[in-house]
């Protein structure tokens, strides 16, 4: 029994132990943990002394197992020594604990409700938050290096906890040492996203259906979906909205919808800025109103052509309807995994959508995205004079024209019917036939109103200016004869060494260059026919068979084309402008594949460039600088837009402009699809949907006073204040003129085209007249009463169906004749066969590849700028993205074919290669002796080589999951990055405006508002 001196001596002990625990803990933690060679030194000890333990601290008995969380996380935190190293030299955890802030991390995780964080959740839950932080820490750590995770998603949901805070991040500065640690982190990210995808593709899109289609006769019912709503997707702001019963029309906007508010099938065609938004708003009010009152379901479909457009429509429907109707939008990609598009679109009463979305859901194989026509009461088309050829406006008709169940209400918004006529009676019938596309009987324009519609509508006045080209005394003169020269030192090279041989038969094939294409048509005065020769070279040098040695020739014309593209900007661009131009082309053309005396020639060109480049402008800038400055001494707050025909033209000439004039006239520019002859245009000029939105809310809001722009805004665009519209050395079509002309909105606005070619000046003087005639026509139609129109529509419509079913059955006939037709597809320059022809299939107007193995044939760009070239080609519609290229190997150029042959197609969450027919040639596998084939367009191949079908449920379920099954990462980089580019695309669309002001298109009123308040607070800038 122990005495209490003993107890006293004991507790005493005791209590001096725990000091010096308590000291040593303090040493070690506090004291040595900064000093190295302390703790080496106790490192060292406790090898000698513990061996076992040490092994333990050093993770010694680490064994690799199938765990790759714990793999993952050892390998950043124990990385291996290096060679000649300290071996005790291993503090990386001690830091990184000695950095965690558990109280705040713990914090954090609440916040979150996903899975790949609850393994740490869950260890929070019995944590003990009195320990001191660095023992919270360690005691952290310790619990994760024992987690049995067959996965990586709880590091990576460590690293976003730890990406959450300030006091934390210091931490990730100590996993990720060697470099910046975001850019570290992002690269992790998609690595790990990367192996998600292929984890996805293996287990999830083997397991898919291509659902059995039923085609009803009645509209399913919003009830069914509630589900799918959103309130916030929707509402407009609460100062924002308007009752259903507060849009009032003016005088000549109810003569607008007098017809279709009593359904019948209408074009509306009036001015750009008379306001058609509110009128198809109050059609769709109308409509829905009258199905409730009789009792039906009714469901409201709006198409617009532009991505752009959606948001600012589906604000402007909600801004009158959303205290009554659920209104819902959609653009951009189909997500290849989304199940819930076309619930949302069912639990709607009015949708905004693209119409190629459209036409993709009317046509799916996945029940989940199939919709039909019946589910659709009332179709509007904006810029319905789009409804021609292969349109995506013309193909939902002809899918409703084939559709045998209640058809929906038809009603068109346009104003300039596609008319290329210039006569009467011709440019009537045209009208006509866009009315029958349609199924319009009726066509509703002002007239008795027109005094009140010119109160709210200008017009602007027409000028031509003709401008005298450079002379030959002039600096750009001797710019331009210098690479006049250069294009005649290198085709006469290309002649002699290329075109002679190829000529005379002298190929492994036996085939030759056919007609005469040794001659040089000469460049410096024929810059035009010129190009158009060396298109035509470079297709007969396509159809030559199966010899490498035509591959440095087609090369060479690609040299030539842009040293001719440069030719004509010169004319028009200080030649600093043309220079950088020519160096984006040339850069673009070696990329692929240089060829060295085309290299050599044009070195010797920049010697002899570099020496004359001064500031010079052509006669044609000086004139447009001056309209432009004379218009700004007029009226400080103007607009002008500048349109060009070139991507590159507009880039060049907007930073011309801007470097010429006054800092209040800033210049921007926007790009968009490239129509001009000049095709084949090089240099990588693009533009993302982002840079695009955020340059014309500048332009709105006044920080841009310029714009210089292609066809891209010749519907879409309108500010208030444009009152100078340029067109620079390129004129339109009536359409055309009619819709940039319509982008000026002020009062006093003028409309001028600056030319140097007075045949560009002969063709705006066509225009104009074919406007005026066009006038007449719409007056001529009234005039001949409604019921003098709907017969001749009904005829039209008679005479159309019967010319579909005479095509269809010539190409029933054709088909059969076909039949046995089978021909190598193969790469139009290196010939390399890619697959055979009957595999070929079209979705829609695109020809595809429905044979699974021929991901392994051809080389896939899915790099993200080229999704963006994509994008602003299809305007923003994420349809086709990423680049099919050839990808094999040319052992003559010891270089491989880098060919682009077409593009990635998604449809229905398929992926399909999508080829464009002027990249491939075609052999006959039963004669192979005949040459090789080239085809303009797929409709003549269809006419003259083999039949390709429609692709059906069967094609796209062999496709299916072939993509992952060949090529498993490119499948998952689509996957991650059409999900990314779709979500900046929203992230423009929806924060590139401020609030909910709208994003005025070409068939808004700016000055039609609710209420004088609401015309605050413009689009602001977001890049």
């Amino acid at each position: 029994m122990q005495t209490k001196r003993q107890e006293k001596v004991a507790k005493l002990k005791a209590d001096l132990a725990g000091k010096l625990e308590s000291y040593v803990e303090h040493a070690v933690m506090v004291a040595l943990f900064y000093n190295e060679d302390g703790v080496r030194a106790i490192d060292e000890l406790l090898k000698e002394y513990n061996n076992q333990l040490w092994e333990i601290v050093h993770m010694k008995n680490y064994t690799v197992e199938s765990f790759p969380f714990r793999n993952l996380l050892f390998e950043k935190l124990f990385p291996p020594t290096e060679e000649g190293r300290d071996p005790h030299d291993q503090q990386l955890l001690d830091r990184f604990c000695a950095a965690l802030q558990c109280t705040q991390l713990e914090k954090n995780a609440a916040r979150y409700t996903e899975n790949d964080v609850k393994p740490i959740k869950d260890r929070f839950n019995n944590f003990d938050f009195s320990l001191p932080l660095r023992w919270q820490a360690c005691n952290l750590v310790r619990h994760l290096f024992f987690l049995r995770l067959t996965s990586t998603e709880v590091f990576w949901g460590l690293v976003e906890l730890l990406n959450a805070d300030p006091h934390n991040r210091a931490a990730l500065c100590i996993m990720f040492p060697e470099s910046n640690w975001q850019e570290e982190l992002a690269k992790l990210r998609d690595e790990h996203a990367l192996q998600r995808e292929k984890e996805l593709s293996r287990h999830n899109n083997a397991t898919r259906e291509v659902a059995a289609l039923v085609d009803p006769k009645e509209m399913r019912s919003q009830y069914d979906y509630m589900h799918a709503r959103s309130a916030a997707t929707t509402r407009a702001t609460e100062d924002n909205i308007i009752d259903v019963q507060a849009l009032q029309l003016r005088p000549y906007q109810e003569e607008l919808v007098k017809d279709a508010i009593i359904g019948h099938n209408t074009l509306i065609v009036a001015p750009t800025g008379s306001g058609k938004t509110p009128v198809a708003v109050y059609i769709a009010i109308k409509h829905l109103e009258d199905r409730e009152q009789s009792g039906k379901r009714g469901r409201v479909i709006m198409l617009v052509p532009r991505v752009p457009l959606v948001k600012q429509q589906k604000d402007r429907f909600n801004q009158f309807m959303s205290t009554k109707y659920y209104v819902e939008g959609f653009h951009g990609a189909e997500a290849a995994r989304n199940s819930s598009r076309r619930d949302t679109i069912l639990a709607s009463d009015v949708i905004v959508i693209t119409p190629q979305i459209f036409v993709n859901m009317l046509r799916s194989v996945r029940e989940c995205e199939r919709l039909f026509i019946a589910d659709f009461s009332l179709l509007i088309f904006d810029e319905a004079h789009h409804a021609v050829k292969d349109h995506a406006y013309a193909v939902i008709m002809r899918l409703i024209k084939k559709y045998d169940g209640p058809r929906p209400q038809i009603v068109g918004l346009t104003a300039s019917p596609r008319v290329t006529a210039d006569s009467r009676e011709v440019m009537y019938n045209e009208v006509v036939q866009l009315l029958a596309r349609l199924e319009c009987t009726k066509i509703s324009t002002v007239h008795r109103t027109i005094l009140d519609l010119e109160k709210f509508v200008s017009k602007p006045d027409d000028e031509i200016k003709e401008v005298n080209k450079p002379g030959e005394q002039t600096v750009e003169y001797h710019f331009i004869s210098l690479v006049a020269t250069t294009v005649m030192n290198i085709h006469e090279r290309l002649n002699s060494h290329y075109l002679e041989s190829l000529a005379k038969g002298v190929s492994t094939s036996g085939h030759k260059l056919e007609g005469n294409w040794l001659k040089f048509p000469g460049v410096l005065s024929k810059t035009v026919t010129y190009y158009i020769f060396l298109t035509g070279l470079e297709e007969q040098l396509r159809n030559i068979g199966r010899n490498s040695a035509k591959f440095i020739p087609l090369l060479t014309v690609l040299y030539l084309k842009a040293l001719v593209n440069v030719i004509e900007m010169a004319e028009v661009l200080p030649m600093t402008y043309a220079y950088s131009h020519l160096e984006a082309e040339i850069k673009d053309i070696e990329r692929t594949s240089p060829v060295d005396f085309c290299v050599e020639f044009v070195k010797n060109l920049r010697g002899g460039i570099e020496l004359m480049l001064e500031e010079n402008r052509p006669a044609i800038c000086k004139e447009l600088l001056d309209e432009i400055k004379s218009q700004f001494v007029k009226n400080v707050d103007s607009r002008v837009i500048v349109f060009v025909e070139e991507r590159g033209m507009a880039v060049k000439l907007a930073d011309f402009i801007d470097k010429n004039t006054s800092d209040e006239i800033a210049a921007a520019y926007v790009l968009g699809t490239n129509k001009s002859y000049r095709k084949g245009t090089r240099g990588g000029y693009t533009q993302t949907n982002a840079e695009q939105q955020a340059n014309i809310a500048g332009f709105r809001e006044g920080k841009f006073k310029v714009m210089v722009a292609t066809s891209v805004i010749e519907e879409g665009l309108d500010v208030k204040d444009c009152n100078l519209i340029i067109k620079y050395n390129c004129s339109g079509s009536t359409v055309q003129n009619m819709q940039r002309r319509g982008r000026a909105r002020a009062q006093g606005s003028r409309s001028i085209l600056l030319v140097l070619d007075s045949r560009k000046s002969d063709q705006e003087y066509r225009a104009l007249q074919n406007e005026k005639l066009l006038r007449h026509v719409l007056e001529m139609i009234r005039e001949n009463g409604e019921k003098n129109l709907e017969d001749r529509v009904k005829r039209e419509q008679e005479n159309q169906l019967q010319e579909m079913e005479r095509l269809e059955k010539e190409e029933e006939e054709k088909r059969i004749n076909l039949s046995n037709n089978l021909f190598d597809v193969m790469c139009s320059i290196c010939n390399h066969v890619k697959f055979v022809s009957a595999s070929l299939r079209f979705v829609g107007t695109n020809a595809v590849c429905v044979e699974p193995n021929v991901w392994n044939n051809i080389s896939l760009d899915v790099s993200e700028s080229i999704k963006y070239k994509r994008i602003i080609k299809s305007n923003c519609s994420l349809d086709t993205f990423g680049a099919v290229k050839c990808g094999f190997f040319v052992r003559d150029s010891n270089s491989r074919c880098l060919h682009i042959l077409g593009k990635i197609y998604r449809f229905g969450g398929v992926y399909l290669p999508q080829f464009d027919v002027k990249q491939l040639q075609f052999q006959s596998v039963g004669n192979r002796d005949e040459p090789l084939k080239s085809f303009a367009s797929w409709n003549e191949v269809t006419q003259h080589a083999f039949c390709i079908p429609e692709a059906n449920d069967s094609d796209l379920a062999d496709m299916l999951n072939s993509l992952a099954e060949n090529k498993q990462e490119d499948k998952a980089k689509l996957d991650i990055l059409g999900e990314r580019i779709q979500r900046q695309i929203d992230s423009a669309v929806e924060h590139g405006f401020r609030g909910n002001d709208e994003f005025i298109s070409g068939d808004e009123d700016e000055n039609q508002k609710p209420d004088s308040t609401q015309r605050e607070g413009r689009v602001k800038q977001f890049i």
